[in-house]
């Protein structure tokens, strides 16, 4: 007997009763459905489908959310009925739940159809119209509306003229012309004259033209050439002020690095730097910084892009609250020179912070940790931050297989930025954004009780820095890695003795090599409905030591550096992201992760701490952390109960998909999927099925489903995921979807602070 799942059942009831939202509908009423556009035209016109796609997102109002041929949202808010309170369930469901109705009394063809004649005119259509009719269903209920665009050939540009004059402001316009926006047989556009009017002025500020205003320029245009052809002539209006006529210079450029509101700016502490007077009160922090983010010199032509390149790399060296570029003209009205005050209010040179932290993996082991941060932004009074960071944690597990065992971690980290590159050859730093060379030293020390202690030292060196708003460069030049177990126990010995896999995982090991990270990010643009994320990841490791060793070496024969075995290998990973908002709060998200790393040389296998995994709460949800894979392969039971033993590999894919949609208040709610595994590149007998092959992978993908609640409170976010197995690589063959054998048992409960992706 085939059974139904509840929330089949559920759905279905839903999708059905929801039809009966137009019973709702008031006698004197009908429900508004949506508009559609209809084009009427002799022939097909030139972006025929950007215009309606254009009118399209004109139409107001849009009409209730409808889901296979069904309103349910529409019907919830109608079986809410009426309440006057402004809490409770009843108004949570009727407000945060529910749609009102759109009835047809809400909308106005006619005004509609008066914005799509203004679109169409500004779209160069001139001769174009639409018209608009209502379409009633034959019980009356529901109302839609028609808008029927009556389209002709859009007028182009048969010819575009620039200033003729003589005048310097004339001419600058003119000698522009070849970056023009507006080019011969384009579809006039309005708001394509809006932005080479904006483009005109950049170019004019970047001249010296400082009171230069672009509503000064006037577009004339001639449309008696007949055949949808125009004349357009650039051109500025009469009342255009002479001053914005005139090149302005600098004049001085004064920088005061230590301002507080009210002060009075004159001082005794000024002296002349590389042009610059500098007002140095009390050596708080040295010039080169400041001086090196200052691109407006004195008895140089004033340029805009100057002047908002000063704004951004002093607001990016870090250590001030509030930039101020101000411009002033130096004497009178007639002048054609300007000051530049410069005014710094520095931040607290020094910051503290202590967090306490609730730990919960996994695995079911929870515990405190705590974490201390001093942050010193002017360290050696160059701009410098230096990081302090001591992060110690303990973790156990109350209940369970591993009830009674612990482990405790203390990891110290100190982190350098300079505000800067620092390299024997120069570096051109002319950009948006302060570049940082980069200084990292971490040491962590952990105690697996009952089996051993670790250390782990970690020394960075390298450069971050920004190419644009969404694009980020992170380049480690010097990563070193050492990392060796010590303070063994018997069981422990016993355990890695057995397998010759394991005792290679835990050997002491040197890693030294060159990272690259690489960074887009569309989140920053906060008006875009789909915004993509990718993170690309390249880091290749011990090709130095190897020549510097100077044998040849092999896994079998491995070389040593400070008689120690280094790590080689090559390793390179990618991850994007889709955020697809279809509301303010409601979003699909997407991501796809694919690396492989290579061991060559002296390694046989990818270290441990390099290698990849999948399961957990930022991974497969309905498995618990790093236990999928490596391929088909399940561990034996007597390593099922060790709980650090970690399954990793050297390939690895992984997608997700998730629905987030709010509830009520900081409340989240979500419905997700994740599917992913990880291989190693060659067969071992120690793992078998574990190695990748290229017909064989997509067998071994394991999957999980489930659902979500998040408390997001902008700054913090927690997040309980709950997830269920949906399929299990390491099951024989047709044995691996597990969807209809549900355990309240295999339930996983990840909780975590932030989004999983």
């Amino acid at each position: 007997m085939n059974r139904i799942h509840p929330y089949r059942f559920l759905l279905t009831t839903m999708l059905f009763a929801s039809c009966t939202a137009l019973k709702y509908v008031p006698k004197d009423e009908s429900l508004y459905t949506g508009a559609k556009v209809e084009v009427i035209a002799a022939k097909k016109i030139t972006d025929q489908n950007i215009v309606v796609s254009e009118i399209k997102d004109l139409i107001r109002p849009k009409p209730n959310t409808k889901i296979l041929a069904s309103r349910p949202f529409l019907w919830v808010y109608d079986i809410a009925g009426t309440t006057t309170k402004e809490t409770g369930f009843k108004h949570w469901l009727k407000t945060k739940v529910g749609e009102p109705a759109v009835y047809k009394s809400m909308v106005d063809p006619t005004l509609v159809s008066k914005a799509i004649d203004a679109k169409l005119y500004n779209m160069g259509f001139f001769n174009s119209y639409s018209q608009s009719e209502i379409v009633e269903s034959k019980n009356g209920k529901t109302t839609s509306i028609t808008y029927k665009i009556f389209l002709y050939e859009p007028y182009k540009f048969d010819e575009i003229i620039f200033l003729k004059d003589t005048d310097a402001l004339s001419k600058n316009i003119t000698a522009s012309q070849n970056k023009s926006l507006l080019k011969k047989d384009n579809r006039y556009d309005l708001d394509v004259l809006l932005l080479e009017r904006t483009r005109i002025d950049g170019r004019l500020k970047q001249h010296g033209f400082y009171y230069f205003n672009p509503e000064n320029i006037l577009f004339k245009m001639d449309t008696t050439l007949g055949k949808g052809k125009l004349r357009l002539y650039i051109t500025l209006k009469p009342e255009t002020p002479e001053k914005s006529k005139l090149i302005y210079r600098i004049a001085e450029v004064n920088v005061y690095p230590e301002y507080k509101l009210g002060k009075d700016s004159s001082s005794k502490h000024k002296e002349i730097i590389d042009s610059v007077n500098y007002d140095d009160e009390t050596g708080y922090i040295k010039p080169t910084p400041i001086l090196r983010s200052v691109f407006l010199k004195s008895n140089q032509i004033y340029n805009r892009q100057k002047h908002n390149l000063t704004l951004n790399r002093l607001n990016g060296l870090g250590v001030f609250k509030f930039v101020n570029v101000r411009i002033t003209d130096k004497d009178t009205i007639s002048s054609t020179w300007l000051l530049a005050n410069i005014f710094l209010t520095p931040l607290p040179q020094k910051s503290m912070s202590v967090e306490m932290q609730g730990v919960s993996k996994s695995n079911n082991f929870i515990g405190p940790a705590l974490v201390f941060s001093l942050r010193n932004r002017n360290a050696f009074k160059g701009a410098e931050l230096m990081i302090y960071n001591l992060r110690s944690s303990f973790e156990t597990q109350l209940s369970g297989m591993y009830k009674g065992q612990y482990t405790y971690e203390i990891d110290p980290r100190i982190e350098l930025y300079i505000p800067r590159f620092m390299a024997p050859f120069k570096i051109n730093e002319n950009s948006n954004f302060v570049p940082r060379t980069k200084f990292i030293l971490d040491y962590s020390f952990l105690s697996r009780v009952g089996y051993f202690d670790l250390n782990s030292f970690k020394f960075t060196y390298g450069y971050k820095w920004k190419q644009s708003r969404t694009i980020d460069h992170d380049l480690s030049l010097v990563s070193i890695n050492y990392y060796n177990i010590y303070n063994k126990s018997q069981l422990f010995n016993d355990l890695i003795n057995s397998n010759n896999l394991l005792k290679r995982r835990f050997e002491e090991q040197f890693i030294a090599g060159i990272a690259y990270s690489f960074f887009y990010n569309e989140q920053l643009k906060k008006l875009k409905k789909n915004q993509v994320y990718f993170n690309g990841n390249a880091e290749l490791a011990g090709n130095t030591l190897s020549l510097i060793s100077g044998a040849k070496s092999s896994s079998d024969n491995p070389s040593k550096i400070f008689g120690i075995n280094f790590a080689q290998f090559a390793k390179l990973d990618i991850d994007v992201r889709d955020y697809i908002h279809l509301s303010e709060k409601t979003m699909i998200a997407s991501r796809f992760i694919a690396g492989w790393g290579l061991p060559y040389g002296n390694s046989s296998t990818m270290p441990f701490v390099k290698q990849f995994f999948s399961g957990g709460a930022y991974s497969l949800r309905g498995f618990p952390a790093y236990s999928v894979g490596p391929g088909s392969y399940a561990p034996p039971d007597s390593l099922k109960n060790i709980f650090f033993l970690q399954q990793g590999g050297e390939i690895k894919l992984e997608a997700n998909l998730e629905y987030r949609f709010p509830i009520v208040g900081v409340f989240r709610g979500a419905f997700f999927a994740d599917a992913g595994n990880v291989w190693i590149n060659k067969k071992q007998t120690e793992l078998p099925g574990a190695e990748f092959n290229g017909t064989r992978f997509i067998k071994e993908i394991a999957a999980s489903y489930g659902a979500g609640l998040r408390v997001d409170l902008n700054f913090f976010v927690l997040r309980l995921d709950i997830g269920i197995p949906a399929r299990k690589p390491w099951l024989p063959e047709g044995q691996r979807w597990v969807l209809d054998q549900f355990k309240f048992s295999e339930m996983i409960f990840n909780i975590a602070f932030g989004y999983p992706f």
